[in-house]
């Protein structure tokens, strides 16, 4: 009976190890905005690595919270900030392309693990030395009806190879308002940082 709990301790601790995770590694506010340090780990699930190898697009979806500790009910210091991006083979076949909602895009040889991303929250002057504040970050990998999402952006927005600036600048907001109930299929982990004071998040 020992042997047989032991080896489903090992068998679940080893699939949490292989499974998407999310670990809140640092907070700091900089002279005006405050920004969580988040390490996305495994960010393609076994599940999910068939779906990049061929030729779909895997999305990610990062939604990032700042609460204060309070004794009776948290406050949510900013409104949730929601970041997505799309994983996709690079046209070579072998290396990534990650594309962010904020509108950057950048290749890797191979899927970054872990990956590192700063992730700014809000103003800084919302922060009370005395108060107690965590963050809080649930995170969605998984597939999307793309297609529909493209065909629906290029009626709002035209499209991506006509759009002026200000059509970019809306297809991007567009493709960062994904919900979780978009997705065809998911997997999906939620993690809280440490509590820390307002003094030491101000800290330079």
């Amino acid at each position: 009976m020992r042997t047989a709990c032991a080896v489903l301790v090992c068998f679940l601790a080893a699939s949490r190890a292989l499974a998407l995770d999310v670990v809140v590694k640092d907070v700091r506010a900089a002279v005006s905005t405050v920004s969580a340090t988040l390490e996305v780990r495994d960010l393609v699930p076994d599940r999910f690595k068939k779906v990049l190898d061929t030729g779909s697009v895997l999305h990610l979806r990062l939604q990032t919270e700042l609460w204060e500790s309070r004794p009776v009910w948290d406050r949510l210091v900013y409104p949730a900030i929601v970041r997505v991006f799309r994983l996709a083979r690079a046209v070579s076949g072998r290396e990534i392309t990650i594309g962010d909602s904020a509108g950057t895009t950048r290749t890797y040889p191979a899927v970054p693990n872990p990956m590192l991303l700063s992730i700014e929250l809000g103003q800084r002057s919302r922060i009370v030395a005395t108060a107690r504040y965590y963050v809080r970050v649930v995170a969605t990998a998984g597939t999307l009806a793309e297609r529909d999402a493209d065909d629906v952006g290029d009626l709002v927005f035209g499209r991506e190879s006509e759009a002026t600036g200000l059509g970019s600048l809306g297809r991007t907001i567009f493709r960062t308002v994904i919900k979780v109930s978009d997705y065809l299929q998911s997997v999906s982990t939620e993690t809280t940082g440490r509590r820390m004071s307002g003094g030491d998040l101000l800290k330079p």
